[in-house]
């Protein structure tokens, strides 16, 4: 996967503030498939503010698991 400068930036802004709070971000995805998870985690030190994501990409999938 390749960001851009813009997609970088707001990755990189977003892992300041959440480590910043002490915080920590779970996502889940439909037609994303996935890459706003991997945006995130191409940050260094992912795993201080990453809790997990999932591609939940059908209406079944997305009911079961977040309602």
């Amino acid at each position: 996967m390749f960001l851009n400068d813009d997609q970088t930036q707001l990755a990189n802004d977003i892992a300041e503030r959440l480590i910043a709070r002490g915080e920590t971000l779970a996502v889940a995805e439909s037609t994303t498939g996935g890459l706003v998870s991997a945006a995130l985690l191409a940050v260094a030190g992912a795993s201080r503010y990453f809790a997990g994501g999932g591609v939940l990409y059908t209406r079944d999938s997305r009911i079961a698991l977040v309602g």
